[in-house]
Formats: C-alpha cells, structure tokens, sequence
C-alpha cells in the first residue's frame, strides 16, 4: 500500500512515468529517496523536473493568491453594498 501512495504521490507531483520508473528501486519510505549510485543522467534528468515543480507551485500560489483577492473584494463590497438587505435577496425584487 505504501508503494502504491509513493507512486500516487509522484504521479500528483507531475513526475512523468519514465522518471517514476527509474527512481522507485530508490524509494525506501515515504519522502525518502536513497541513491547509492546517482548518476550525473539521473541528477540531469531530476533537475529540470525539480524546477519545473518549482514553477507550477509559483503559478498555483499566484492564482491562489489572486482568487483570495477577488473573494475578498466581493465580501468587502457585499459588506459595503446598503441596498442589499441581510436576507440574500436583492433591494430591486419585490
């Protein structure tokens, strides 16, 4: 079962398959890689991963940060907004 979460983890991670495939014989435990004889290939290949990793997880904060941004700009004007009374609807609806 832990293999499988390993495997589940490094596919959520966007690790490709073939990258997958070479490092899991390295996989002692969760988060625990263990390379008794990492290749200057291996490292080449694991490198760029690493760094495109870093550049989703900057996108992902970005977006994140922006939708908080808008969510908060909604809440504050809905808060602001004297024509919208406390039941939901709107002071136009009859």
């Amino acid at each position: 079962m832990d293999r499988v979460l390993q495997i589940r983890g490094l596919l959520d991670a966007g690790l490709p398959t073939r990258i997958i495939k070479q490092i899991l014989p390295c996989l002692d435990k969760p988060r625990v890689i263990h390379f008794a004889d990492a290749t200057p290939e291996m490292l080449a290949t694991l490198e760029p991963e690493r760094d495109r990793m870093t550049a989703r997880i900057e996108c992902l904060v970005r977006n994140r940060d922006a939708v908080a941004e808008y969510l908060e700009a909604v809440r504050n004007n809905t808060r602001r907004d004297p024509d919208t009374p406390d039941d939901g609807s709107t002071a136009a609806e009859g």
